[in-house]
């Protein structure tokens, strides 16, 4: 086995590894009280370790949950059984390996602290509900459900102004409906990539710094906007008015608000932890030290962004996810 197909199997052990560390340091009193839901070559998996991997599943339906923990239980006895063969080749000491233990590790316990800090998160009351509600009308009693034509282009930063020049002239013609067969015989004869697309979208699904924009516009209005590495051109099809009271407002709003005390909670702790730390960079790293920034704080679990972003721009990203229940 190389050291590549071992990495590959490492995420189907490392959970597996762990819970055998879990398990080394229980008395005899534990392993008696524990219900037994399976032994491989000796070693148990209990009826906790079944139900808690059902838990990640997410809502089952009564009659299909005794085949569901049938099936989490083969998958943890075939989890168990790769763990044996990965002791058996001493993979739990190759050293790639046992550093990527040790990084979900350090992510598990990261996580575990953060959760219990964001725990203390305020909720929201009556009052702050009620003037988030009128604060935002373009997302409760204004509410409405767009359909947008888009064209997504693949969009080089030296196409960008001639783009915009085209889009500017189109935008003249009164015909509105003409503009995006236009724009594709332009983009066709200046041979760039794109692709069409129709999209239905409520106001939540929007992104908040677009949204104001989005409610005033008009059917057949254009709006330029980038997505990843291209350029989406979308124009206005239809708006569909689809309001939320406030009554029905109330439990995404207090969800809403929820994960943002939370947020703030996250942000605040790591910046006091940061301030009462002594953190030196070093090497190549120094000349990062005066400059550096608090990492966000929301997901310390993920892997780093190689794009760099303020901890404004991570907090609406986070917010903005938070948004997309609404009204669902």
């Amino acid at each position: 086995m190389t050291i590549s197909s071992r990495l590959r199997a490492t995420s189907c052990i490392i959970l597996a590894l762990a819970v055998c560390v879990g398990g080394c340091g229980r008395g005899e009193s534990s392993k008696k009280t524990s219900q037994v839901a399976a032994k491989v070559n000796g070693d148990e998996i209990t009826v906790h370790q079944v139900n808690q991997a059902l838990s990640r599943v997410g809502n089952i339906p009564e009659g299909q949950q005794k085949q569901a923990q049938q099936q989490v239980l083969d998958r943890l006895v075939d989890q168990q059984l790769l763990v044996h063969q990965a002791v058996e080749k001493k993979l739990d000491r190759d050293p790639r390996i046992v550093s990527a233990i040790e990084a979900s590790k350090r992510q598990i316990l990261a996580q575990a602290y953060l959760e219990q800090v964001m725990s203390g998160a305020t909720k929201a009351n009556a009052d702050q509900v009620k003037t988030f509600y009128t604060e935002h009308p373009e997302l409760f009693g204004q509410r409405r459900v767009y359909r947008f034509r888009e064209i997504v282009i693949a969009s080089t930063p030296e196409l960008q102004p001639k783009l915009r020049a085209e889009l500017e002239r189109l935008d003249k013609d009164p015909s509105k409906d003409k503009i995006m067969p236009q724009l594709v015989s332009w983009l066709q004869n200046e041979k760039v990539k794109y692709q069409t697309n129709v999209a239905t979208q409520a106001a939540e699904q929007l992104p908040m710094e677009l949204l104001g924009k989005i409610h005033q516009m008009k059917e057949g209005d254009l709006l330029l906007m980038p997505r990843g590495n291209a350029t989406v051109v979308s124009q206005l099809v239809q708006s569909q008015a689809a309001p939320l009271t406030q009554e029905q407002s109330v439990p995404y709003i207090e969800q809403y608000l929820h994960n943002r005390k939370r947020l703030e909670v996250s942000n605040e702790e790591m910046k006091r932890l940061r301030t009462a730390a002594k953190i030196e960079y070093v090497g190549d790293f120094q000349k990062r030290d005066a400059a550096a920034t608090p990492a966000p704080a929301a997901t310390p679990a993920e892997p780093a962004n190689p794009e760099t972003k303020s901890d404004a721009s991570e907090s609406e990203e986070a917010l903005q996810r938070g948004l997309k229940t609404l009204g669902k």
